[in-house]
């Protein structure tokens, strides 16, 4: 008789950061984003844009961000925001959830599996 599988519980994965370039400011985290692909270039060229440019992550998704450490599961992160926010972050697993897969949508964050017992 084969053993079956549960599925996979999403708050015990544990998120790590690919986007390796940000910088805090007046408690708030910016995501710098260098545009120095050939295309890029061009673009930037052509619409006269900067070749650096940042993007402000608010007071949760900065905390968000604070506490993906590689370590922290997404349900860590859960309770640290409950605690440092508490009602304004409800509801809170339905958001973090969100941010989270459009952080890895973008591709500024990856995750590892966990341990999943």
């Amino acid at each position: 008789m084969a053993k079956e599988k549960k599925d996979d519980n999403f708050l015990l994965y544990i998120p790590r950061k690919k986007h390796t370039t940000y910088e805090k400011r007046n408690g708030k985290v910016y995501l710098i984003f260098y545009h120095n692909k050939p295309i890029e270039k061009f673009l930037r060229w052509l619409v006269k844009k900067p070749a650096v440019s940042d993007m402000e992550l608010d007071n949760l998704g900065s905390t968000v961000w604070e506490l993906i450490d590689g370590q922290n599961t997404v349900y860590d992160i859960g309770q640290r925001l409950l605690e440092k926010f508490g009602k304004d972050a409800e509801p809170v697993y339905d958001r973090l959830i969100m941010y989270l897969r459009y952080l890895n949508r973008r591709g500024w964050i990856a995750f590892d599996r966990g341990n999943q017992e």
